[in-house]
C-alpha cells in the first residue's frame, strides 16, 4: 500500500481489497528516474443544486436527491456550527450502517496516479509485472443489503458505506472545512479533512475513523524487505446527502495520496513516488 510503487499492487482501505493500480507504461531504463501514468475510471459525478449554504471553509462537488421527504420537516442548517455538521453527518452515517431492511446500492470505485519517481530497474520492473498481474477493473456494481450486509463483485462481504472497519468517528480537530444547505427535502453536507502523514504501519487517525485507511499489513511484500514507506494523506473529502428520515441517500469520498516506498532484495534496492485519488460513490437506494 504505502510502498505499492515498489513492493505491491494492491491499495486497501480497512480489511477490504478496493483499488488495484495498472501501470500503462512500464519502466524500463534501469539508470534513470522514469514517470508513469496509472489510471482507473473515474465514478460518475452528480449535478449540484445550490438553495443556500452554510459553509465552515470549503467546500466539494454536489450531487442530485435520490428519495423523497418532506421538505418543512427539515430544520434551517445556515446557523450549524462545525460540531452540528460533524454529529449530523455522524448520526446519518451510523444510522444507515446499522440499517437491516432490504437496500440496492450502486456503488462506483476508482483510482487515479501518477508515479513521478521510481528507481533500481531490476525491481521496477519486478514490481510492474506484479502489478499487471494483480489488475482488476473499475467497480462498478449494484449491491443487495440484508441485515447490513453484501458481498461485492470480488466475493468480499462488505458493510453499508464506509468506513469499513467501523462506525464514524470524527472530531473538528481533524476538520479543515465543513458545510452544510439544504436541497429540496435534503441535507448536503461536505466535510474536508486536515492533511495527515503516517509512516508504513501507522493509522491515520482522522482518515481511519471518517473514511478508511491503507492498510500495508495486507499486502505480500515477502519477495522483498522493506525499507522505508510514508503517506500523506492530503486532504480526504466527503460528500453526503442525508434524507428526512436521517439516512444517507448518496456518499462521495475522494482521498487524495502521496506515498514514497523503498526497499530492497539482497545487494538490490529502489524506491518510488507516487500522486493518487481513491474516489468512491454509492447511491442508496431505500
Amino acid at each position: 500500500m504505502v510502498t505499492v510503487a515498489v513492493m505491491s499492487g494492491n491499495l486497501s482501505f480497512g480489511n477490504n481489497k478496493e483499488t488495484t493500480l495498472y501501470v500503462t507504461q512500464p519502466i524500463t531504463d534501469d539508470t534513470t528516474s522514469s514517470k508513469s501514468s496509472l489510471t482507473l475510471l473515474p465514478g460518475n459525478n452528480l449535478n449540484n443544486t445550490d438553495n443556500g449554504e452554510t459553509q465552515n471553509g470549503g467546500s466539494s462537488q454536489g450531487g442530485n436527491s435520490l428519495v423523497s421527504g418532506n421538505q418543512s420537516s427539515l430544520a434551517d442548517p445556515s446557523g450549524w456550527s462545525t460540531n452540528q455538521i460533524i454529529s449530523k453527518a455522524k448520526d446519518a452515517v451510523n444510522k444507515t450502517k446499522a440499517y437491516k431492511g432490504s437496500l440496492t446500492v450502486d456503488h462506483n470505485e476508482s483510482f487515479t496516479a501518477d508515479v513521478t519517481d521510481c528507481s533500481a530497474g531490476g525491481i521496477v520492473r519486478t514490481v510492474v509485472d506484479l502489478m499487471i498481474g494483480w489488475v482488476v477493473k473499475p467497480v462498478e456494481e449494484t449491491l443487495v443489503f440484508q441485515n447490513g450486509k453484501a458481498v461485492n463483485s470480488e466475493g468480499e462481504t462488505v458493510p453499508i458505506i464506509l468506513p469499513k472497519r467501523n462506525n464514524f468517528s470524527l472530531d473538528s480537530s481533524g476538520v479543515k472545512s465543513a458545510s452544510v444547505k439544504r436541497v429540496g427535502d435534503e441535507y448536503v453536507i461536505k466535510i474536508t479533512l486536515i492533511e495527515e502523514s503516517v509512516g508504513m504501519y501507522q493509522v491515520p487517525k482522522h482518515n481511519a475513523g471518517a473514511v478508511g485507511y491503507l492498510d500495508v499489513a495486507n499486502f505480500d511484500i515477502s519477495f522483498m524487505e522493506v525499507d522505508s514507506a510514508d503517506i500523506v494523506y492530503k486532504g480526504s473529502s466527503i460528500e453526503l446527502r442525508i434524507n428526512a428520515e436521517g439516512y444517507v441517500t448518496y456518499a462521495n469520498y475522494k482521498i487524495p495520496l502521496h506515498i514514497d516506498g523503498s526497499a530492497h532484495r539482497g545487494s538490490i534496492s529502489g524506491s518510488a513516488t507516487f500522486e493518487g485519488e481513491q474516489t468512491e460513490e454509492w447511491y442508496l437506494n431505500f
